[in-house]
């Protein structure tokens, strides 16, 4: 896919026209991006070994940043700013879906439990049905287990910390007693024992969602009041501020966008902090993963269950220009925070609801987390070769893309604020970035696709057209007519790290983890610290007159 055309859609959809100039500088391919950044390393981890993602989620996240980056700079123009061009390095939308595990892997912390067993969720039920699960609470997770025939701290309470931190660890590894005891069950007597436990119990589907849109925008019917600042900023949200009411990836990661583009974001937490802000593993006296959603945003902790607290944050969003919640269905309305009441209060904001099932009918169960959204929208069916099982990624794909289309809205949002005056009301969704990555899927299952085993490590070459196709034979030592069967076995019998330096095509070693990465120079200047204590993608995005 090519990230520009992206951007072109992306643009018509929302109905803007692009007057500004929009670069991907260097221009970087799908394989060497998932390549160089580790996302084949991510993805491979459960099995042992790097595999590439079907899904070109690399240029899709590339084109994402850059349709927010001409939506900014149109915003920073018409603040005052002399914005003619933007320009996106083309590893940058790569190196959005290993955010969390490149914090983790710098950071010097460890996960609280031991990897071990057999890989976990999704399991198979006893009449061949992949299934993922959803589960929120220890004693929830317990008691699934008990319906199945298994108790004890053993094999099901050991199997719950790796089952937790799935997401953040890009592995499941369980006790084997557990997909056993899945298997000796139908899909219908899983479904019933989830259900008096409040566990989520989704299949797998073999089709990908498709037909919601991107995001929506609905203008306030408040009277508008626009809002503009005294002095030219020198960013193109500089000056604007953000009330950011989220949890786990997706609403973070948009607010961490925004804050890149110069907002001054306020995170607002429950009594004690977000649940991840100690949550090992530690980079600091954070939690690594946390620290690569919230760095540089303004903490404040508000008990918004009390009268008192709610009274405290209305005042926030009363003097907000976003105010940006992904709080499940209905509740914005129980706090009085929904986008009719924030816009009374205060007409020019930009409400923005980053939703987990939004933009379908019948969702399939309450909770969306990353995992159940992808088993659902059947996105593993376009992540792997034909005859694989058609499992979601470890990588937090619908999560991260998510965030990618929440803060494209919220910026959207703030360009229809800057042209007509009229705040309004934005929403995305999980689902709606499942939808959006499936528009990306490819067949690259051939002998050269994937990562070639080296005698040392793992290789990817990217032959882009038929000459540079002769010219891997030639360094190959191989004649013109040989097939790539035969190239796939010559680059196996020398180090990858020799081939990459002497090819005369595209080609990376694939990292082992992703510890390296920041010494990359390919990666110089992509990555910034965090809290002084691990590694983080960087701003992503280059503002020229």
């Amino acid at each position: 896919m090519d990230p520009l055309a992206l951007v072109a859609d992306h643009l018509d959809r929302a109905g803007v026209a692009a007057d500004v100039e929009v670069r991907i500088d260097p221009p970087t391919g799908e394989g060497i991006a998932q390549g160089r950044t580790g996302l084949m390393t991510v993805h491979g981890r459960d099995g042992g070994a790097p595999r590439r993602l079907g899904l070109e989620v690399a240029s899709v996240a590339t084109g994402i940043l850059a349709t927010q980056g001409a939506l900014a700079a149109q915003i920073g123009r018409l603040r005052g700013m002399p914005i003619e061009r933007v320009t996106v390095p083309g590893l940058a939308g790569a190196l959005q879906f290993v955010r969390h595990q490149l914090a983790i892997a710098t950071g010097g912390g460890s996960f609280p439990f031991r990897p071990g067993g057999v890989p976990g969720t999704p399991l198979r039920t006893g009449d061949g049905v992949w299934v993922e699960l959803e589960v929120l609470s220890g004693d929830d997770w317990a008691a699934f287990w008990r319906q199945l025939g298994l108790d004890g701290a053993r094999v099901v309470g050991a199997a719950w910390l790796p089952f937790v931190y799935r997401y953040l660890a890009g592995e499941c590894r369980v006790p084997p007693e557990l997909p056993a005891a899945f298997a000796r069950h139908s899909l219908a007597e899983i479904q019933a024992f989830a259900a008096t436990c409040g566990v989520a119990v989704v299949p797998v589907r073999l089709t990908s969602a498709d037909g919601v849109a991107l995001w929506t925008l609905q203008p306030h019917d408040a009277v508008p009041a626009r809002r503009s600042t005294a002095e030219t900023p020198d960013a193109p949200l500089r000056g604007l501020r953000v009330v950011e009411v989220t949890s786990r990836l997706q609403g973070p990661l948009a607010g961490r966008l925004l804050h890149q583009l110069g907002a001054h974001v306020t995170k607002v937490e429950p009594p004690g902090g977000d649940f991840g802000r100690h949550s090992p593993p530690l980079a600091g006296e954070f939690g690594a993963a946390y620290l690569a959603y919230n760095d540089g945003k303004d903490l404040v902790e508000i008990d918004y269950k009390s009268a008192a607290g709610r009274a405290e944050l209305r005042d926030l969003a009363a003097g907000a220009d976003v105010f940006l919640h992904n709080w499940r269905p209905g509740r914005a309305e129980e706090l009085g925070l929904d986008p009719d009441s924030v816009a009374r209060a205060n007409p020019a904001v930009v409400h923005a609801f980053a939703s987990g099932w939004g933009g379908i009918d019948d969702p399939p169960c309450p909770i969306a987390g990353d995992f159940v959204v992808q088993a659902y929208a059947g996105t593993g069916s376009l992540l792997h070769p034909p005859g694989a099982p058609p499992l979601p990624s470890r990588l937090t794909l619908v999560d991260v893309a998510g965030g990618l289309l929440a803060a494209e809205a919220v910026l959207a949002g703030l360009l229809h604020r800057e042209r007509t005056g009229q705040g309004c009301a934005v929403g995305s969704s999980l689902i709606r970035a499942a939808a959006t990555l499936a528009t990306a899927a490819t067949q690259p299952w051939g002998p050269l696709d994937g990562p070639i085993d080296t005698t040392a490590g793992f290789l990817v070459v990217s032959p882009e057209d038929p000459q540079a196709a002769q010219r891997l034979r030639k360094d190959c030592g191989l004649p013109e007519t040989a097939s790539d069967v035969e190239v796939r076995a010559r680059l196996g019998q020398a180090p990858a790290a020799e081939w990459a330096e002497t090819l005369s095509v595209p080609a990376v070693v694939v990292p082992p983890d992703l510890t390296g990465l920041p010494a990359d120079p390919a990666l110089t200047g992509l990555l910034e610290r965090a809290g002084g204590a691990c590694w983080i993608p960087g701003v992503p995005w280059r503002f020229d007159a």
